[in-house]
């Protein structure tokens, strides 16, 4: 089995263009998220061990946990898309869970070796040699995910902390359904979303300086993307050690996840410079402000300057609805 890819980053970052891109590599498996680390507000695969497996110094409890894990039960801690397996037939093999229970018996049993022996049998077992999968939301995992998988390759998502903000303050599966729950919180919710981003970016540029001299981790930037898709993604290929090809410069040919944009409703399967700079066109004054201004040392952090990024070259910026502006920032 080769070293695992791991795509790490906040929300609405573009990491499922960058995951579906990858995974159109020969030979490689796309892996969504089974929240083995995971935000400490969220339940994950600890949590569903501490409620619904027990001590897993027994093999009773090992065939039990690897049973629960390949029942599709929409079970506390366990309620991520990886382990619906969703187009993954190689879950049905009796053979996989036997493999997978023996080799934990045979670990020291802890979640690094049952994460590592997951991941790496349900790849084998579909015919590829190398699995990618989309982590930790939280960067902060990154240490761990190194003394997991030593021999991995962690590829660290960033965007234009005032897309990312446009975009999780319109998240129709996040902010959206808050706001349903609690209209008259609607502005409180928002602002609340704008702050978040700000936070979040500040706080994953000082791990990003922390991390950048790991040799496993490399950082990469969504407007690179889409503004030099070629350029970036030799780059990329560089990084995770495969040839580049010229099929993934066409995601949309993959048979992929595509997310839908929180901006515009589409699912956007190509490469579109235009998306990247979307946001320019709903972000209310003063936001744009107080992210550009609260972000800049960040911003330098990640070695991204929206002043001469490629991504801005393209034409006129788009002109801001006023009417929504002054809307947003009653």
């Amino acid at each position: 089995m080769k070293s695992p890819i791991f795509i790490v980053g906040p929300h609405r970052s573009g990491s499922t263009l960058w995951h579906n891109v990858v995974s159109m590599c020969p030979g490689v498996m796309r892996l969504t998220d089974p929240r083995f680390l995971s935000e400490r507000r969220h339940k994950d695969f600890n949590y569903f061990l501490r409620t619904c497996v027990g001590d897993l110094t027994t093999d009773e409890n090992v065939d039990k946990m690897v049973d629960l894990c390949f029942a599709r039960k929409n079970l506390p801690g366990m309620d991520s898309t990886f382990w619906r397996f969703e187009n993954i037939g190689a879950v049905t093999k009796p053979e996989l869970k036997k493999e997978i229970a023996f080799k934990i018996k045979q670990s020291d049993r802890r979640l690094g070796a049952i994460a590592r022996i997951l991941i790496e049998e349900i790849t084998r077992f579909s015919g590829y040699e190398r699995p990618c999968v989309k982590f930790p939301v939280d960067v902060v995992h990154i240490p761990k995910l190194v003394e997991w998988f030593p021999d991995c390759k962690i590829m660290h998502i960033t965007r234009d902390p005032r897309a990312m903000a446009m975009s999780k303050t319109n998240d129709p599966f996040g902010t959206a359904l808050r706001i349903l729950e609690h209209p008259r919180l609607a502005w409180l919710i928002k602002r609340f979303m704008v702050w978040f981003v700000i936070v979040n970016y500040r706080c994953t540029s000082r791990l990003h300086v922390r991390f950048s001299n790991i040799p496993n981790y490399r950082l990469f930037r969504f407007e690179d993307l889409l503004a030099e898709p070629e350029k970036t993604l030799k780059e990329v290929c560089k990084f995770i050690e495969v040839e580049f090809t010229e099929d993934m410069l066409h995601p949309e040919r993959g048979r992929h996840e595509h997310q839908r944009s929180s901006l515009t409703g589409k699912q956007q399967k190509a490469f579109d410079a235009s998306a990247a700079i979307l946001w320019q066109t709903i972000i209310p004054r003063f936001d744009k402000w107080a992210i550009t201004v609260l972000t800049r040392t960040s911003m330098k952090r990640f070695d991204y300057d929206s002043e001469t990024h490629p991504i801005f070259r393209g034409g006129r910026e788009p002109q801001p609805d006023l009417r929504q502006d002054e809307f947003l920032e009653r």
